[in-house]
């Protein structure tokens, strides 16, 4: 199991550039400001919410899990 982890994770950091993490911000920018506001406009609030989650969710989490390929 542990050669699979190993080449698991020389996978994604092979495959997570940095056009790959401006993918993410993206996404999660279009997430925030126009997905969640045009959710609120047809009067579906817990939707919304969740889209404003997921799009903090993939900022952040996009961006450490590039620090982190990078450090290590």
């Amino acid at each position: 199991m542990e050669k699979w982890v190993a080449l698991f994770y020389e996978e994604i950091k092979d495959f997570y550039s940095f056009y790959v993490l401006l993918l993410n911000i993206a996404i999660g920018l279009f997430c925030l400001l126009i997905d969640s506001k045009t959710l609120k406009k047809k009067k579906l609030r817990k939707e919304a919410k969740i889209c404003r989650g997921l799009g903090w969710s993939y900022i952040v989490g996009g961006t450490l899990l590039y620090i982190i390929l990078k450090i290590f």
